[in-house]
């Protein structure tokens, strides 16, 4: 089968999936298909091996995909005392096949997709938000504290999806479409009960200023922006128009330094630390100045992208540090260079677009191959992470640039991503090709 695919923490509990791998296959059967490569950069051969048909208690059927595979062989494996699939990665698997093309026209790809959406829609909870991980018996996971039916990551994941398909599929099947737009009228409930107003208040932390309404911290907010946003283009309202920005305005309050002073304008993720992974703050910044039409959403967006990705690339790439101020300048503590994993050079690829599409400056097109050249061996351990052979992007790069060469779910999904936005523009393409490893 070929298809072509255009298209587009500091608390570790908010992590979606810890990295375990160990715990007895649950008796299901993966879907096995024949490998599917659909363009130069793209091959699904992996992520199809890790595909996982499940059937709820309720008897209705949905599709996973299993959270790791450990080399050599590549076995689909679940998340150790958590569960075989979840929330997370299947709802960034429904992304990549959302914002194919292929979509209109290729019949596997919508079964496929809506078996996706199936699965979180029976994911979801009573009060609105989303439990995470299915384990072993198709027995959803209501007590772990990685899957908890919490205001968390999980349930802004598939809030952005959910909101972003509803349109997409309208036409091709009506039925789902309305199914979704009841999932996320449920939970759109939830956030305007525990969340919309929260007060503005502040707490410092080691000097930074740090706003207390935001889920957890700036990542998880940008995360749910790029949900609430189509869900506000598509009904105006207004209350969630209002936390838009208020999410927005939160977000900026977490942005330090300049293009010659540490930070170098980046965006903390939660409390006083920067991590790489889910570090979306400025795509969401992006879509929020588009969306509400003020440029200084977009301004502190092209800021991060103009000073702190220079940087990052200068030096190497991070996995964290924290930041302090001492009323005279910030500064590093806790630096950690290690592990990096796709998921903390996606957003940054992505935010990178965004400034191309905005400006039309070519500088921004080699900026976003030049970073997603790092899944093409130009990383610190001159190692290709991801395969446009077998689909497999390894799991990490670990100090002493040894390579985790497991590849399991976020990791594949977040590549994936990342060509199929790299391959809808020739100039970043390009600019990918001049910067990956030969």
């Amino acid at each position: 089968m070929q298809t072509t695919f255009i298209s587009c923490l500091i608390c570790l509990l908010s992590l979606a999936c810890t990295k375990q791998s160990q715990i007895v296959i649950p008796p299901i059967i993966p879907v096995v298909q024949p490998p599917v490569i659909v363009s130069s950069i793209l091959n699904t051969a992996h992520l199809e091996k890790l595909t996982v048909s499940v059937v709820f208690p309720n008897g209705e059927k949905g599709e996973g995909i299993y959270i790791y595979a450990d080399a050599p062989n590549y076995t689909p494996t679940p998340a150790g005392g958590e569960g075989f699939t979840c929330v997370d990665d299947v709802s960034r698997e429904a992304l990549f096949y959302l914002r194919s093309s292929a979509f209109q026209s290729d019949t596997l790809v919508q079964k496929k997709l809506y078996g996706l959406l199936r699965f979180l829609i029976n994911m979801q909870s009573d009060n609105g938000y989303f439990y995470n991980f299915l384990q072993a018996g198709n027995v959803i996971n209501k007590n772990g504290i990685t899957s908890i039916n919490q205001p968390k990551w999980w349930s802004w994941r598939a809030l952005q999806t959910l909101a972003e398909a509803v349109p997409v599929i309208q036409d091709k099947n009506t039925p789902l479409a309305n199914q979704l737009n009841g999932v996320v009228s449920k939970l759109i409930a939830a956030i305007k009960t525990d969340l919309v107003n929260i007060p503005t208040d502040t707490i410092q932390i080691k000097g930074i200023k740090v706003p207390q309404w935001l889920p957890e911290g700036a990542d998880q907010a940008a995360t749910l922006i790029l949900g609430l946003i189509p869900f506000c283009q598509a009904t105006g309202d207004p209350a969630i128009r209002t936390y838009i920005r208020k999410l927005a305005d939160g977000i900026m309050m977490m942005q330090f330094g300049d293009g010659s002073h540490f930070p170098y304008s980046c965006f903390l993720s939660s409390g006083n630390t920067w991590h790489a992974y889910g570090n979306d703050q400025a795509t969401a910044l992006f879509e929020t100045g588009i969306f509400l039409n003020e440029p200084k959403y977009t301004a502190s967006a092209m800021a991060e992208v103009n000073n702190f990705y220079p940087w990052i690339l200068k030096s190497g790439y991070k996995n964290s540090f924290d930041v302090t101020f001492n009323t005279v300048e910030y500064a590093f503590e806790n630096t950690k260079s290690y592990e990096q994993v796709a998921y903390g050079i996606r957003p940054m690829v992505f935010s990178s677009v965004e400034a191309y599409l905005l400006t039309k400056d070519e500088k921004y097109a080699d900026l976003a191959g030049h970073l997603a050249a790092w899944f093409l061996g130009n990383n610190s351990a001159s190692s290709p992470m991801f395969s446009i052979y077998t689909g497999r992007c390894y799991d990490a790069i670990n100090q002493g640039n040894s390579v985790n060469i497991n590849s399991g779910a976020e990791s594949t999904i977040e590549a994936l991503l990342t060509m199929q936005r790299v391959s809808l523009y020739p100039a970043v393409k390009a600019a990918l090709d001049k910067y990956k490893l030969n």
